[in-house]
């Protein structure tokens, strides 16, 4: 029997958290959002609108200049900084971009950061450097899972991963079992269990349907409707972000009610 394994089904097993979070925006907390290319800014758009429906405080968007002419003022509290020629992020706005993160309580990597190095060295960067809080998700992992110690090494960091993007980890770190897709979900539970008792970060992923959050030591479930499957990585990230925010010393619970939101 798992002792470390709790399960969320119809009812919130934290939903006092619900209750407790702050109700005045002005006290709710500062997230910045990382993310976006010249050619896609599906994902920072939609974590805006995610962390603005959960009610976080203020936000902030940093986005690659490129995109200024594009954005115009649908973005409150958009920042652009140096882009590559091909409009994503260059590794000359890394200063700026720790200023920023400074800042924020929360920082929120969205995705759709392009595969251009200086976005990935930049990112890498500021991860190493600064210490704020940190939900990092969809191809921002892509880019760091070669530094995987970046990821999972950091403290107060959750990653918000596809299962293959797990494996890719599991298999950069030389971990002793393989994670594969025929596992169940028991067998993942306990692998999890082992990955994060090594690691200070926290995991949320999603198989066979069932959305699973692991963080020191301790792994929880909630089944994910069929039809939230292609769209659950970036409204995950956004709550979990807020969450976080809120309850730094609950992540567990902070991420788990998160997951009852998204469910």
């Amino acid at each position: 029997m798992l002792t470390n394994w709790i399960k969320q089904t119809d009812k919130a097993l934290f939903e006092q958290l619900e209750w407790d979070k702050p109700e005045r925006r002005d006290q709710s907390g500062r997230l910045l959002i990382i993310g976006g290319h010249l050619h896609n800014l599906n994902a920072p758009g939609k974590a805006y609108e995610y962390v603005r429906e959960v009610g976080i405080g203020s936000v902030q968007i940093a986005l690659p200049s490129r995109v200024k002419s594009l954005v115009g003022t649908t973005l409150p509290g958009a920042v652009f900084l140096p882009s590559t020629p091909s409009g994503e992020f260059s590794r000359d706005g890394l200063s700026e971009l720790i200023a920023h993160a400074q800042w924020a309580d929360t920082i929120l990597v969205a995705g759709d950061v392009g595969r251009n190095s200086q976005t990935t060295m930049l990112l890498s960067d500021l991860l190493a450097q600064v210490s704020t809080p940190a939900v990092v998700t969809k191809d921002a992992i892509d880019a760091l899972k070669n530094t995987p110690e970046i990821l999972l090494g950091r403290k107060e960091t959750t990653i918000v991963a596809s299962f293959s993007q797990i494996q890719a980890i599991a298999k950069r770190l030389k971990v002793a079992e393989a994670f594969t897709f025929s596992m169940g979900v028991v067998k993942l539970v306990e692998q999890l269990t082992e990955l994060i008792t090594k690691y200070p970060s926290n995991i949320v992923t999603l198989h066979q349907n069932t959305l699973l959050i692991a963080s020191k030591g301790r792994v929880s479930t909630t089944p994910l409707s069929d039809n939230k499957e292609r769209t659950w990585r970036t409204k995950t990230a956004a709550t979990a972000a807020c969450y976080q925010t809120w309850y730094p010393d609950k992540p567990l619970e902070a991420l788990t009610h998160a997951a009852f939101l998204v469910k």
